[in-house]
């Protein structure tokens, strides 16, 4: 247990609280929420919790494209056995697809012995395959239900607090962003090179890649670096080529210190989603952080947190994307009185602020008595205001 975190809480905690995390990724993984899930673990160990994650990595699963089933339900006896042994379970949704209703569904028949349960809400899933549509559907329905269900809601931006508060009793709902390392993305570097516009994060079909590359096609003074990795990598490389596109680099996976020094030696960074399965952007933050331009879909969340600190454009929009990336390359003063008001909007996220925002919720609620009413969903109350971590 750290005692300095403690203590500059005034908090003295006599029994070790145990915390099951439950989330789609977790290190080694490279991605957002695998970044969320090792922050948040950290954070909460340095206050003496003891935290066990759950992920994708330690369950079967089978996989259509974008869509995850995975065989969690199977196992659902052997975990019920393990949930007296955690004193809050936290999911964070969408996981593994469909695990967290069953999960949810074994947590109610434990009764007043259950642990409590936090749900943090991502994101909807928001696919294009038509045939998946019912299904999406049906399991978008079923988190309204689950929020409800749970002892606590968490979202990360207000825009998703307003929708959920459609379905939560606004007591049961807090809203708390994810940080960013701010000093390790702020020191200064020397720039070089070109006009440089970068793209940061794992590569699949509904974080709109192709959007970028069609963006950039053909414009001139321009440099563009794809950093990260994922199954379309070489496919979104060959269409770079045959696009004519040859000031282009996949960096692919790189290491955290090497992938800062390189997104600061950038200009702009874009994050073209064309699903609402983009929720934050945790990459547009730490471009922020590192005094780069946001440019991004317009999408719920994501339109939060660059506010007028940045630029957004219709997802999807390759010519409207494109016009804002001429526009920044060719003002440099607009580009950086930009790039400032996003830097300083950066600092105000933190992952101490965070990880204390989940402590105060995990604190407040062992702290009453967990009733059998507790387990049946509530009724929608009057909407005030929604708590902000």
């Amino acid at each position: 247990m750290n005692d300095k975190a403690q203590q500059s809480r005034g908090v003295v905690r006599s029994l070790i609280m145990r915390i099951l995390m439950i989330i789609s990724e977790a290190p080694p993984i490279k991605s957002g929420v695998s970044r969320v899930a090792e922050k948040l673990s950290d954070g909460l160990k340095n206050l003496g919790y003891s935290i066990d994650l759950l992920s994708l990595k330690d369950i079967p699963r089978f996989e259509w494209g974008e869509m995850r089933l995975s065989s969690m339900p199977l196992k659902l006896s052997s975990i019920k056995k393990r949930m007296h042994n955690y004193d809050i379970v936290n999911l964070h949704g969408p996981v593994p697809t469909f695990s967290d209703v069953f999960l949810l569904s074994g947590l109610r028949g434990l009764n007043h012995k259950r642990p409590r349960l936090v749900y943090t809400y991502h994101a909807p899933v928001d696919l294009k395959n038509i045939l998946l549509q019912p299904l999406i559907w049906s399991y978008n329905k079923s988190q309204e239900w689950l929020a409800n269900l749970a002892d606590h809601v968490v979202v990360t931006t207000h825009s998703y607090g307003l929708r959920l508060s459609r379905h939560v009793p606004i007591h049961k709902l807090s809203v708390i962003p994810w940080g960013v390392d701010y000093t390790r993305f702020s020191t200064p570097i020397q720039k070089e090179g070109p006009y440089t516009v970068v793209y940061l994060g794992q590569i699949r079909p509904y974080k709109g890649l192709p959007i970028l590359l069609e963006a950039s096609q053909g414009m001139q003074g321009i440099r563009l670096w794809v950093i990260g990795n994922g199954h379309s990598a070489d496919t979104y490389r060959r269409q770079a080529f045959q696009m004519g596109i040859h000031d282009v680099t996949f960096w692919g996976q790189i290491p955290d210190e090497d992938m800062a020094r390189l997104v600061k030696k950038a200009d702009v960074l874009v994050l073209p989603s064309i699903s609402r399965s983009e929720a934050f952007g945790i990459a547009l933050l730490e471009g922020m952080a590192a005094g780069l331009v946001p440019v991004a879909s317009h999408l719920p969340g994501v339109a939060d947190l660059i506010g007028n600190e940045g630029i957004t454009f219709p997802p999807g929009n390759a010519q409207a994307l494109r016009d804002v990336l001429i526009r920044l390359r060719d003002d440099v003063a607009w580009r950086a009185h930009l790039a400032g008001l996003a830097q300083a909007k950066a600092r105000l996220y933190s992952w101490e602020r965070a990880v204390f925002g989940y402590d105060r919720i995990y604190q407040n609620l062992l702290a009453k008595p967990l009733g059998l009413g507790d387990l049946i969903p509530a009724d929608i109350r009057s909407k005030s205001q929604i708590q902000y971590g």
